[in-house]
């Protein structure tokens, strides 16, 4: 005889109506964050909720659109620690906050990359291409995308000069583009077994050169 199911085919009482596909996602969240999205399972993501596989597929057709809510989820959180960074800027000269706002998105998009690689392996990594460009429509707690927040670093630059607007046209694949790579390289790649302290500074400098970049674009260098 087989095993019985370890919990009923609904939500407990715990959950109120249209709560437990959040609760599934947060439970998503946490096997990614330790496992990264192979550790998405919806047997035990399910078992966590405290409900049977079955009562996930009410609210995700698939694991593949339950890895969607989460890498979406992933988006969000990455949005809200470059938001933090973006609130550490106490200068009010324009051009200096323009110039810390693109440091802001730099900084935040390397140390989610790098204190939370679960995360960012299922934010980026596991979806097909029109999924994964749903998942980039993921705004944090303020409302914005990380996408988003890069181009209003870029829009500011442009506000006070430092970036020539007929240059802003792909500055955004610029800056993105260097951040990433570096995350890749320190969380999945050759330096991933640097001492940390290490891929701190060097962080520190491709964040730079991604300003230097595009400011001197500017410049006309």
């Amino acid at each position: 005889m087989p095993d019985p199911e370890p919990a009923a085919d609904h939500p407990r009482d715990t959950y109120h109506h249209g709560q437990l596909g959040p609760a599934l996602v947060e439970a998503g969240l946490a096997l990614a964050r330790v496992g990264g999205p192979e550790a998405i399972v919806i047997r035990e993501v399910t078992r966590r909720a405290g409900v049977t596989p079955r009562a996930a597929y009410r609210h995700f057709q698939s694991r593949e659109a339950l890895v969607q809510a989460v890498a979406e989820a992933a988006h969000a959180r990455l949005a809200d620690v470059i938001t933090r960074h973006v609130h550490e800027i106490t200068t009010e000269d324009p051009t200096e906050r323009a110039r810390g706002l693109l440091r802001a998105v730099g900084r935040g998009y390397i140390e989610f990359a790098l204190s939370e690689p679960g995360w960012f392996e299922v934010a980026f990594f596991v979806l097909r291409d029109l999924e994964r460009a749903e998942a980039l429509e993921a705004a944090g707690e303020e409302g914005r995308t990380p996408y988003q927040l890069l181009g209003d670093a870029l829009d500011a630059l442009v506000e006070t000069g430092e970036l020539a607007e007929d240059e802003r046209f792909g500055a955004d694949l610029f800056c993105w583009s260097t951040v990433h790579g570096y995350a890749v390289l320190a969380t999945k790649g050759p330096l991933r077994d640097l001492p940390p302290g290490m891929v701190t500074n060097m962080a520190e400098f491709v964040v730079d050169a991604a300003l230097r970049g595009v400011v001197s674009r500017a410049a006309g260098d």
